[in-house]
């Protein structure tokens, strides 16, 4: 076999050699994704379909430009960084950090043996995955308050009594609205982004008509959700919410993006029809560039240690999610109420309510009644307490998770958000949650407590998480308690309680979880 031979069977097997490494190094991380994607009811069902589309434009990208192999070791310092921070999130059980560096990694692991010249091509083929690795979900929450905002100024002209309390749209008599995750618009905005960068790869080559493209992509699905939710508040308030959009309007939300699409198309179209077809070859516009230097077999050689290095070492960190599971759940010892007033019972729930978490390595969930108002259970106020920690925090085993709920949203509905104040500068959040069958509302507090700190979202108990490389604690928990009865006020009963149960919880735990000398 002569050396140009080899040169060429080169080209091909050290690319698929790096992707087969990229793959086998970062496979928890896929793995992960993956689970989302078979989630067909959130933003990242297309995943799989995106994931095939993907392969197919790199295939052919690779077809038409016959990249050749070299050794580009500028590509290797980005490469070594982004591997870094991907071991960061391996270590701190932060999948955000894994999942933003899994494109950018793969592009740079072959820019390391192809060149910027000859990579660029397959940049957008390769990224395109990037709009269904669930790593946009911390833009739900900016996108929610957006919604609301939008909402706000299409309602005000319409003179209907209604007041907001963060994402909480209150008709007075009426009832309320939450702006939730699945109403921000995030699943509306990757189909767009995914739609319009797609068509600009495979149909425009002026850059300036690309970006216009996604501009008006993102604008369209922003203004069709806005649309959407619109539609909904308002059909719920003059059916004095019995339309059955109110609950079921997944469908009617793609009817309405479907439309919007119209106008999409044409623009594209529009942008198509300009430009001059003077560019020969695939989708990239880039073709036959060589952009070979130094042996291409070193090269690859020391990307494929870096990516291999990396993912054995991630493998090694990650506490298998088996461990916890085999130790078993273990109570809580722990003493939390005043039992001069307060008296246990035996009921799990209150009035059907309580947390759902996922794989807590301990447990305390206690319910009590108000001792004074024993004699007449009506006025009785019921109180109740749960303690979920997690020891260590891995795979499956996580506070801040998405199977995680402080509630059961088919039975409950969230009506007003409030803040618990418990004194030492810690504030719990507050939540109202009426049952839909009976329509008892359930006055709730919760805490998140990482590693020594006090959160009051899971944004903020995800993040602090972070310093964990720093200190001797590993450990989450989240307290949560609340409070009925039909005849007191509840509200003022649960804050009566939260300064005693946060302090308590707070030096159990610090007991618990001292870090050994």
């Amino acid at each position: 076999m002569d050396r140009t031979s080899v040169r060429r069977s080169s080209d091909l097997y050290l690319p698929l050699l790096i992707v087969l490494a990229f793959v086998v190094s970062t496979l928890p991380a896929w793995i992960g994704v993956g689970e989302r994607w078979l989630k067909f009811d959130e933003a990242y069902s297309h995943g799989f379909l995106l994931l095939g589309l993907t392969v197919y434009l790199s295939a052919s990208t690779w077809l038409s430009t016959k990249p050749r192999c070299g050794f580009h070791w500028p590509w290797l310092i980005p490469l070594a960084l982004g591997l870094l921070v991907y071991l960061a999130g391996s270590l701190l059980l932060v999948e955000a950090l894994q999942q933003v560096v899994l494109v950018p990694v793969l592009i740079l692991s072959l820019l390391s043996i192809w060149g910027w010249r000859q990579g660029l091509p397959f940049i957008v083929p390769i990224g395109l995955i990037v709009f269904a690795i669930p790593f946009w979900d911390y833009l739900s929450w900016t996108l929610q308050v957006i919604t609301v905002t939008m909402n706000q100024l299409l309602l005000a002209p319409l003179d209907i009594e209604f007041f907001v309390e963060g994402v909480f749209v209150y008709f007075p008599g009426v009832g309320a609205f939450e702006i939730a995750d699945g109403c921000s618009g995030l699943r509306y905005l990757l189909v767009g982004l995914t739609m319009t960068v797609m068509y600009g790869e495979l149909n425009l080559r002026l850059w300036r008509h690309r970006f216009i493209l996604i501009i008006c992509g993102v604008l369209v699905a922003l203004v069709a959700n806005w649309l959407r939710v619109f539609i909904i508040i308002y059909q719920g308030y003059t059916t004095d919410m019995t339309s059955s959009l109110v609950n079921e309007h997944d469908f009617f939300g793609w009817c309405v993006f479907a439309v919007a699409l119209v106008p999409l198309y044409f623009i594209a179209r529009f942008f198509e029809n300009r430009e001059d077809r003077i560019i020969q070859g695939g989708p990239s516009g880039v073709r036959n560039v060589t952009d070979a230097a130094g042996p291409s077999v070193f090269g690859a050689g020391l990307t494929l240690i870096l990516l291999l290095g990396v993912g054995g070492l991630a493998y090694g960190i990650v506490p298998p999610a088996e461990k916890g599971a085999r130790e078993g759940v273990r109570p809580h010892e722990i003493k939390l109420l005043d039992r001069e007033r307060w008296l246990p019972i035996f009921e799990k729930t209150l009035d059907n309510w309580r947390p759902e978490l996922q794989n807590p390595d301990r447990i305390l969930e206690r319910s009590f009644v108000e001792r004074s108002g024993v004699q007449e259970q009506s006025n009785a106020a019921k109180l109740w307490v749960g303690l979920y920690s997690f020891d260590y925090q891995r795979p499956g085993s996580e506070l801040v998770f998405y199977k995680n709920r402080l509630y059961d949203a088919d039975a409950f509905v969230p009506e007003r958000t409030f803040q618990v104040d418990t004194g030492d500068g810690v504030v719990l959040g507050g939540l109202t949650l009426r049952h839909r069958r009976t329509e008892d509302r359930i006055h709730v507090a919760y805490g998140y407590y990482v590693e020594g700190q006090w959160e009051m979202d899971g944004l903020r108990a995800k993040l602090a998480q972070l310093p964990g490389i720093f200190n001797a604690r590993s450990d989450a928990s989240l307290l949560v308690f609340g409070v009925h009865c039909e005849h007191c006020d509840a509200e003022n009963v649960l804050r009566s309680q939260a300064f005693a149960l946060r302090r308590t919880s707070q030096e159990y735990l610090d007991q618990l979880y001292a870090p050994s000398q």
